[in-house]
This record gives structure tokens, C-alpha cells and sequence, in this order.
């Protein structure tokens, strides 16, 4: 625990890229994915500057990070893999998850965070990646950032149509759950 609480945030938020001419900021994506309960338990460490966060309609966020509302995406759907069910996330919300990245700051941390932490955040963190790098770097970011990714593939699948990717980054999504990622895999 010594070694966790002598941490800094630029050690826990490496940048992915080293340079990002792509957004509007340079945001070098500087990112953590977690669940719910992740993000509350560490909140004081990590310290993010941003957060986006991803709940069913119904639910509640308990004892989240304080951040003034500009700085703090709330995304509401479900889990649901269907894009008929009720819940199920929609094209509006990735298009407002990317309006959001595109104004970050250079030096943003952001958190990305849904209740378990493997399902919706990591779909749109694969899209987010996605934005500045091929699907296949992407995925593999991915799994560094977040090893037991599950990506839901509705998500993914919106974050696809949003990018123009054909189904690139869908093909992507179904090489998780995966223990070791091997490269190329296109």
C-alpha cells in the first residue's frame, strides 16, 4: 500500500501516445478504466481531472468523485447488448462521449468508469483509442489499459458506425476476453 500512495498521477496515467496531433488539444489520451467501485476506493489517488461515467438509467452514482459538471460526462444505458432494448446505449451518447474528449485539455486524466468496468467503459474506451489510432492498435491499447476487457458489443458497434470503420473495430472487440494479447491479428 506505501508503494500505491507514493504514486503520481503522471505515473498512473501514462500517456498511450506520445504526441496526438489528431485532437483538438493534443490530449496524448491519458486514461484510467475502472468499475464504479474502483473509482470510489481510489478516488483521492487518482485524482482525475475528468470522468465520464456510464450507468443504467435507474441507478445512482454513491460517493463519486467531486468534479464541476463541465468536467464530468454522465452517460445513462444499460449493459444491454440488444439495440432494441430499453436501456441499450445509443449513438447520441458516443457522439456526446466524443464531443467531450475533443475538449480535453492537454494535461487531462481522464476516468472512465461503468459498474463493473469491463463492459461499457471499455467499449467506448476502444472507441475513444480508436479515434487516433487503426482498430488493431486500438485493441491493443486496450488491453494494456485494461487486461479483463469485455467489451459490450453494442457499444463498440456504435462507436464503429460513429468513426466510419466498417466493422473494423467490431472485428477487434471479438478478440476479447483475452488473457495475453498477440498482435497481428487484423
Amino acid at each position: 500500500m506505501a508503494l500505491a500512495a507514493a504514486a503520481t498521477g503522471e505515473e498512473l496515467y501514462s500517456p498511450v501516445l506520445t504526441a496526438n496531433p489528431a485532437h483538438p488539444q493534443g490530449w496524448p489520451v491519458r486514461m484510467i478504466i475502472s468499475s464504479q467501485t474502483e473509482a470510489r476506493h481510489n478516488r483521492a489517488l487518482w485524482a482525475p481531472t475528468h470522468l465520464i461515467s456510464m450507468r443504467a438509467p435507474a441507478s445512482r452514482l454513491l460517493s463519486m468523485i467531486d468534479l464541476p459538471p463541465e468536467r464530468h460526462l454522465e452517460l445513462y444505458f444499460g449493459d444491454a447488448t440488444d439495440p432494441d432494448a430499453p436501456d441499450a446505449a445509443r449513438a447520441e451518447a458516443i457522439e456526446a462521449a466524443f464531443t467531450f474528449i475533443d475538449g480535453l485539455p492537454a494535461d487531462a486524466h481522464l476516468l472512465v468508469h461503468c459498474l463493473r468496468g469491463i463492459g461499457r467503459a471499455t467499449a467506448l474506451s476502444l472507441g475513444i483509442l480508436a479515434r487516433y489510432m487503426a482498430p488493431e492498435d486500438a485493441a491493443a491499447a486496450l488491453h494494456a489499459l485494461r487486461p479483463e476487457a469485455k467489451p459490450n458489443r453494442h457499444v463498440v458497434g456504435l462507436c464503429d458506425a460513429a468513426l466510419g470503420l466498417k466493422g473494423k473495430l467490431a472485428k477487434q472487440a471479438l478478440r476479447f476476453p483475452a488473457k495475453v494479447w498477440k498482435p497481428g491479428k487484423g
